[in-house]
């Protein structure tokens, strides 16, 4: 009886599995976060208008990594972790242990504040500001041109969950291998913060705007580029050509543009896109 009730159960009762395999997601700043982005030269990517930026930080929080399909949770994590990912990688973000070795098709994951958030990577003290500000990502770095250096130190409380995700080259999801484990990288995209439209496929990295910016603090030009100095620069009074928000709401001013394209950092596998959801 038990064994003409496990064969029955094979034949499409009860999901069988063919073996179980794991998983192990990382996480990467590519050359651009851990080197620099360059002034572009020829076709090669970098500023059009002539800049050099080098991160000292581009911290991180990331959390809610999903493995699923239809409405089958394979594993998801459960702490949150902070990570520098100016510092060498890919690290390891998270790994999951015997998953049914299968095709799932839907990887989600966000990068959004959370306070009970621990050390991925980074020192003790980001992670310290990460919980105490409420911020999700913060990028500091220094921004030069000719013999003219501008600092910033931002800090973002973006919340997104990145949906969907899929690889040009290994398409949605992740396959699971039979008594194997596969390699799944989170990729982060620090030049989507200086790119001139929310929208264009031909969007071009620009400081000219951002160092401009500097002046119109409080105490003057002093080199270091604030938020604040770039929530008074209106998108209006920028070149039309720049700056497009492709009808992006609530999007006014330099710093709700840059704080709109912080959402887009988020990547897979590399090239591979997710939908960004704010919440």
């Amino acid at each position: 009886m038990k064994n003409w009730m496990l064969g029955l159960s094979c034949l499409g009762l009860v999901a069988c599995s063919d073996g179980t395999g794991n998983v192990t997601f990382t996480t990467y700043g590519e050359d651009f976060i851990e080197k620099e982005i360059p002034a572009a030269v020829g076709n090669e990517a970098g500023f059009v208008d002539g800049w050099t930026v080098r991160f000292e930080k581009f911290v991180v929080v990331l959390s809610e990594v999903k493995v699923e399909s239809r409405d089958e949770v394979a594993a998801q994590q459960t702490q949150a972790r902070v990570f520098d990912v100016h510092k060498p990688g890919p690290v390891v973000v998270e790994s999951f242990k015997d998953l049914d070795a299968k095709e799932w098709d839907e990887i989600s994951y966000a990068i959004a504040p959370v306070t009970s958030a621990v050390t991925g990577n980074a020192d003790a003290a980001d992670v310290e500001r990460m919980k105490t500000e409420g911020l999700s990502v913060l990028v500091v770095g220094t921004a030069t041109k000719g013999g003219v250096t501008k600092e910033f130190d931002w800090g973002f409380k973006t919340n997104t969950l990145y949906e969907r995700c899929e690889s040009p080259e290994l398409g949605a999801g992740v396959t699971v291998p039979k008594d194997g484990e596969e390699t799944v990288q989170l990729t982060i995209h620090g030049d989507h913060l200086f790119f001139d439209d929310l929208q264009s496929p031909d969007a071009k990295m620009r400081f000219d705007a951002m160092a401009a910016a500097d002046k119109l603090g409080i105490a003057g030009a002093d080199g270091v580029v604030t938020l604040e100095e770039l929530a008074a620069v209106d998108l209006t009074e920028l070149p039309a050509e720049q700056y497009g928000t492709g009808g992006a709401g609530n999007v006014r001013n330099l710093r709700d543009f840059v704080t709109a394209l912080v959402r887009t950092a988020g990547h897979f596998r590399g090239e591979g896109e997710c939908s960004p959801k704010a919440r």
